[in-house]
């Protein structure tokens, strides 16, 4: 080992500074070092440096334990008062304007290039923080925040989580859905601020921030990011993992608890993280579920008409209502001018079916019943839509 390796390393990616603890033992034989809240705290003439444990993916050619370093003010120059503290030693460091490659096993004293910073080779283009997203827990990550972060590997073992620069994939669909557009946000960040680390190789939820966000942004994302990790864990050992389900006001709703009884064994997807054919924000699991219906039914008013009357809380209804609201489903259907399946196909199709309930009167539970059997008519055997039903209704 080297002298300047035996002294410690001094590290910057980003905005931040670190050092590990080879460097702390040497800036201790020289002033004052004492434990503080679990990190240390350096008692420098010029003000206190605090050092908070940086847990997660270490830095190349660390020694011991990683500590992120904070002055007592933002305007403080923290790398220069570190390099000060750091005296006369001969010491390492390292310099990367995102967090490296794990397999790096040296550190350069200041990345050349943009492709250096992040472990590639020098002169390359570096890796976009929107690339597609490959793994499941990335395509996961992407789906639960709906879009709004950019998940980016940084080895087998660690994803670095960056501030979204692109519109979401049309796939995304999380549990937080009527939250994470008012809150999880990131006007204040650029697009190369790594927000927080995620290490993979224990168990337990490990993360390293890279920035302070307020409060609440920090409780969403850290939620969401859990449950992406549970989900993936269940993926691994059941298969698959299945999307949230929209409320039960949702237009549409109906067809996605549908959906997920359709394909019980089905495997993930490849294009979004979940079962094939149970998300319908999917044009994978979209296809999936139009492709495994035969050929529908000749007569399709009386198709969806016996669809009605199997309903128990109809079997009241009049024959002419139910025959009048089958026609207008069959119409809707025919209509339609949104790929089917889709937000806005069942947006349209419950607009419709309104329209049509209107002039019966029907009470609540039958008006419910109605809607329910038009939302999942798209998902039945028997039932044709989009370029089909145009053609059926010809």
């Amino acid at each position: 080992m080297s002298t300047s390796e035996a002294n410690g390393r001094l590290y910057r990616v980003g905005k931040h500074w670190y050092l590990d603890t080879a460097l702390l033992q040497t800036i201790a034989r020289r002033m004052t070092v004492e434990p503080m809240q679990g990190g240390y705290q350096i008692l420098a003439p010029a003000g206190l440096v605090r050092c908070v444990p940086a847990s997660g993916l270490a830095l190349p050619g660390q020694t011991g334990e990683l500590y992120r370093c904070q002055g007592q003010s933002q305007d403080q120059d923290i790398g220069a008062r570190l390099r000060k503290l750091a005296g006369a030693a001969d010491v390492a460091s390292g310099e990367w304007e995102q967090w490296p490659s794990g397999a790096m096993t040296t550190a350069p004293a200041r990345a050349c290039c943009g492709s250096c910073a992040v472990g590639g080779a020098c002169g390359a283009t570096p890796p976009a923080h929107d690339h597609e997203p490959q793994s499941l827990l990335e395509r996961l990550i992407v789906s639960e925040t709906l879009g709004t972060v950019a998940p980016r590997m940084v080895t087998s073992t660690a994803i670095a989580i960056y501030p979204a620069q692109h519109a979401a994939p049309e796939w995304v669909t999380g549990r937080y859905h009527e939250c994470i557009a008012s809150i999880l946000r990131f006007p204040d960040l650029a697009a190369n601020d790594w927000i927080v680390l995620l290490d993979l190789r224990k168990g337990a939820f490990t993360s390293t921030w890279g920035l302070t966000l307020d409060r609440q942004r920090t409780l969403m994302l850290t939620e969401i990011l859990q449950l992406a990790l549970r989900l993936a864990d269940q993926a691994k050992r059941k298969g698959s993992a299945l999307p949230a389900q929209p409320s039960k006001h949702t237009p549409g709703a109906s067809a996605w608890e549908f959906a997920a009884e359709l394909a019980p064994r089905n495997g993930t997807c490849e294009r979004c993280p979940y079962r094939l054919g149970t998300n319908l924000r999917c044009p994978m699991c979209r296809q999936w579920q139009l492709r495994r219906k035969p050929a529908p039914a000749a007569e399709q008013p009386a198709a969806l008409a016996t669809l009605l009357r199997e309903q128990k809380e109809l079997r009241t209804v009049g024959t002419t209502v139910l025959n009048s609201l089958a026609q207008a489903i069959a119409d809707s259907h025919a209509r339609n001018p949104h790929e089917p399946l889709t937000d806005r196909f069942f947006l349209q199709l419950e607009r419709d079916v309104l329209l049509a309930q209107q002039p019966h009167r029907l009470a609540e539970a039958e008006a419910e019943a109605v809607l329910d059997i038009a939302e999942l008519s798209p998902l039945e055997a028997t039932i044709a839509v989009g370029a089909q039903a145009r053609k059926e209704a010809a």
